[in-house]
């Protein structure tokens, strides 16, 4: 089986995501700076400012620029064997779960997912979790209902194998 990308209804809340995070990233340090600037401090008004300017064009482009790439990274497989998610910007994370592990599978929805249609898969192994984000709803629950159809036959023909 091969990788699956996202779906376009992804893109917005990708966008609303990196748009929070670069205002968090660069409201702070531009609020104290000015606060500085204004409260006599040895930086001079023209640094603040350059400063200032500078980490709101960082946050600009990370709010146009990451979820492009995050978008087009982002990918998932559904094997008889495993699962894998590869995702990132900057450096690449390839994650794999062997159906065999799950312990329990989760379709989870936040207040954008709802907005925009999509859910994300969480399964769940003794090792860890590993999501697989920004799925149209109906693929989640498509998903979710794959999983636990091909754990529970694992675990009949195992069970099967155990008593002969």
């Amino acid at each position: 089986m091969e990788y699956r990308s996202l779906s376009e209804k992804a893109k917005p809340v990708l966008f609303i995501t990196a748009a929070v995070q670069a205002l968090l990233f660069a409201a702070v340090p531009c609020a104290i700076l000015w606060l500085a600037m204004f409260d006599g401090a040895v930086l001079t008004k023209p640094l603040c400012t350059g400063i200032t300017l500078c980490l709101c064009a960082l946050a600009l482009a990370w709010a146009v620029f990451a979820p492009i790439v995050r978008f087009r990274r982002y990918r998932y497989k559904l094997a008889e064997d495993r699962i894998e998610i590869q995702e990132g910007i900057f450096y690449i994370r390839r994650t794999m779960v062997p159906i065999d592990r799950i312990h329990q599978i989760d379709i989870v929805r936040g207040p954008l997912d709802s907005r925009f249609g999509l859910a994300k898969v969480t399964v769940t192994t003794a090792g860890g979790t590993a999501t697989m984000r920004f799925l149209e709803l109906e693929k989640a629950e498509d998903i979710c209902q794959t999983l636990n159809r091909t754990v529970t036959r694992k675990l009949r023909k195992n069970q099967g194998e155990d008593h002969v």
